[in-house]
């Protein structure tokens, strides 16, 4: 329901920032997604969507209808010749584009496209959406190559069903998409190649096992791109004329389409239709094997009943059914947000960020760098902080891998946050 008030109290701090907590999905204020495309040679544009009832709806007197006020701001910096990706200098070119609406109760999710010039080139983009009406802001930052000609961001994966660009780089399962091809790339044979649903864990942070690298088969069929339609109702907004198009049947897993010659794919998961939430049964309870023992977790796996089973898992551990279902939304929202920020060709959750995350929560503090993420549970600086080391790492196809420098040492605190879950003596963080 859209929030309907006259007035509005308005705040100098700044309310629902991911900036110090950048993992801290569920308290953030409103929730947008991006997609970035190269739409151009010289030109970018950014589509942003979330849900319409986050804004704070205002009206200046009881004569004008409710609507929404929001600002994004994005700070451009090239990286073609800065001697690291994690250094901002004063020179980043800076865009902002106001967002105005009215309320529409029909409405339940806003979105945009916003485009601008931009010269070809490898760019870190900070990106910031602040609801004005309420004085709050969201920040997040993303890298982009738009100077290789075959550089995925040129090419726009979209919902032929709908319109939509693929928000995040994830498709629904068992639906068909397709993908939208520059003038150039068009007269190319395009390769496609599919991976069954990634389905493994990681091992526990004492452990020290290597995984497996996560590669695609051989490609299994080339076509060419059909020209674009321009009457095609389905369209993502853009100016269309001379493109190509892809449609495939998305069935689910991982997909991968590679223009014939090059070395650069465009990778996409097709998850679940209500990813990045977790609500059937079976997958909850494979959630649970980070806590579970072996026997509980097979005899969930086996029950005639396997949502009883489930029941009975969490409520051993809770003194009565509130603080069950709070444990339970607990985890289970750990899970969302770990598949929100975490998911590459496996789900966030099974990654090794995502382990810790379930287990751990959100870290006090995170520390980046070009070479991966430092996380600190405690004081920084105090000698029995908790820290957790991850280093990115390419690994076969696989596009978003930060893997855990395991460590004996880490057995100790693992056992206790497990018996801790088991005792139903876990605080939200």
């Amino acid at each position: 329901m859209l929030a309907l008030c006259l007035v509005g109290c308005q705040s100098s701090s700044t309310l629902g920032t991911n900036l110090q907590e950048p993992y801290q999905w569920e308290g953030l204020s409103h929730h947008p997604q991006y997609v970035w495309h190269r739409c151009s040679a010289d030109s970018a544009a950014i589509y942003v969507r979330l849900p319409a009832h986050e804004p704070l709806h205002l009206r200046e007197n009881r004569d004008q209808p409710f609507g929404f006020s929001l600002q994004l701001d994005l700070a451009i910096q090239p990286l073609d010749h800065a001697t690291t990706d994690s250094v901002w200098s004063n020179q980043s070119l800076q865009r902002s584009f106001s967002w105005t609406g009215s309320a529409d109760p029909e409405r339940t999710e806003l979105t945009a496209r916003f485009s601008f010039p931009l010269a070809p080139g490898r760019y870190r983009i900070s990106q910031s959406l602040s609801d004005l009406h309420r004085g709050s802001t969201v920040r997040s930052a993303t890298l982009m190559d738009g100077r290789s000609v075959d550089a995925a961001v040129r090419s726009l994966v979209f919902d032929p069903a709908t319109g939509q660009p693929a928000w995040n780089g994830h498709l629904a399962a068992g639906q068909m998409a397709g993908i939208l091809v520059p003038p150039d790339l068009t007269d190319g044979q395009w390769m496609h190649a599919a991976l069954p649903p990634v389905d493994s864990f990681p091992s526990a942070p004492f452990l020290d096992r290597s995984p497996r690298p996560i590669s695609f088969p051989e490609p299994f069929e080339s076509r060419m791109p059909a020209a674009v339609d321009a009457g095609m109702a389905n369209l993502p907004p853009g100016d269309w004329s001379g493109w190509g198009m892809l449609i495939w049947d998305a069935t689910a897993g991982l997909h991968q389409w590679t223009v014939q010659g090059s070395l650069r794919h465009i990778t996409l998961p097709a998850r679940r239709a209500h990813f990045p939430s977790m609500r059937d049964v079976p997958e909850m309870i494979r959630a649970t094997r980070f806590i579970a023992t072996r026997d509980e977790y097979r005899t969930m796996r086996e029950a005639r009943n396997p949502k009883v089973a489930l029941d009975a898992f969490w409520l051993q551990f809770a003194g009565r059914p509130e603080q069950g279902r709070e444990l339970i939304r607990t985890y289970y929202g750990r899970i969302h947000d770990a598949n929100v920020f975490f998911s590459g060709l496996k789900e966030g959750w099974c990654t090794d960020r995502g382990m810790v995350y379930v287990v751990f929560g959100h870290p006090d503090r995170t520390k980046r760098d070009r070479y991966g993420e430092t996380w600190i549970y405690g004081d920084d600086g105090d000698v029995n902080a908790l820290i957790f080391r991850f280093s990115s790492r390419a690994s076969g196809d696989d596009y978003n891998v930060y893997e855990l420098e395991r460590y004996p040492g880490f057995r100790s605190p693992w056992e206790a946050m497990v018996s801790s879950w088991r005792r139903g003596k876990i605080r939200r963080r």
